[in-house]
């Protein structure tokens, strides 16, 4: 169980250093486009391997329903992360990622549950942090970057973490495959051919491929194996095997290690505003998440 739960941790809280890494010599969406087409082979092989070929079959409206969640999940999520992160410290793009369980509890209020005064508290905490993120002039601004890319591209990941969000909120409702593991091999495909269409037509090449350097393919590769097959089966093992309670701390573990790679590897800068919108954040995540196991554990 800590074996795979610090596997989620350490490799989930690099994925952001690694996609900086990556899209350093390559072109953003469709490196992120073939990452998640090879992921999805993998995993697709995996599963014909270990639970036989016949788990690879899914009705067209499984097919469909999770194709379309991938494509908001992925196609839209991590395609806004890649092109961030060229103007927005990897660091600072997890902050603002780590506040999606706030934006899930208002989509749950919308939809009629009524949150606890301590699930209220953490929303209003998070919130603020995430307002203090945001606020012109929290964040340094990167070499080549001016301010006003700076916070456009900032609300840009704002925007796609909400409709992530949306999405991970929507799942339960559409019909999708009982594999697990299957769900996760159609979404990367479906996000990986959005990703790597929408590259083309924003005029990534594939040339560009071939002068990307060793640094890069490393970010890269590490993204398609460990990132997105190895990171993801031990989670999937926890969402089984352990409490929620344990499984969701990677919601507030993993942006404290990107922040911390990113200034060690990057170089990105870390001011004491930061840290304190920063630990905002995480104060409110860890309150929802909180509010969320104890009323999971009452019913």
């Amino acid at each position: 169980m800590w074996l795979s739960l610090w596997t989620v941790y350490i490799i989930w809280g690099t994925t952001y250093l690694a996609i900086a890494i990556s899209i350093k010599t390559m072109p953003s969406l469709a490196a992120m486009g073939l990452r998640f087409l090879v992921a999805s082979v993998l995993l697709a092989l995996w599963v014909g391997f270990r639970q036989g070929w016949h788990e690879l079959r899914v009705t067209k409206r499984e097919f469909w329903s999770t194709a379309l969640l991938g494509g908001l999940l992925l196609g839209v999520g991590i395609g806004t992360v890649s092109l961030a992160e060229r103007y927005v410290p990897s660091g600072i793009v997890a902050l603002i990622i780590a506040a999606m369980p706030l934006w899930i509890s208002i989509f749950r209020v919308i939809a009629g549950d009524r949150p606890t005064k301590l699930s209220w508290s953490g929303i209003a905490i998070g919130f603020i942090g995430v307002g203090l993120l945001l606020r012109p002039g929290q964040v340094k601004t990167p070499e080549g970057v001016t301010s006003g890319q700076l916070f456009f591209w900032m609300m840009a990941v704002l925007l796609a973490n909400l409709i992530w969000a949306f999405g991970t909120f929507m799942t339960p409702r559409f019909q999708t495959p009982k594999n697990s593991l299957m769900v996760t091999t159609v979404q990367m495909f479906a996000g990986g051919v959005a990703l790597f269409t929408a590259g083309m037509i924003h005029g990534d090449s594939l040339h560009q491929f071939f002068h990307a350097s060793a640094f890069s393919w490393f970010g890269w590769s590490y993204l398609v194996v460990v990132g997105s097959v190895i990171a993801y089966s031990a989670y999937l093992w926890l969402v089984g095997n352990a409490p929620v309670s344990m499984t969701s701390t990677y919601a507030y573990v993993n942006p404290v290690i990107a922040v911390i790679l990113g200034a060690i590897v990057l170089s990105e800068p870390i001011s004491l505003p930061m840290v304190l919108g920063a630990s905002t954040v995480i104060l409110g995540v860890i309150l929802v998440i909180t509010a969320e196991s104890k009323s999971k554990r009452a019913h």
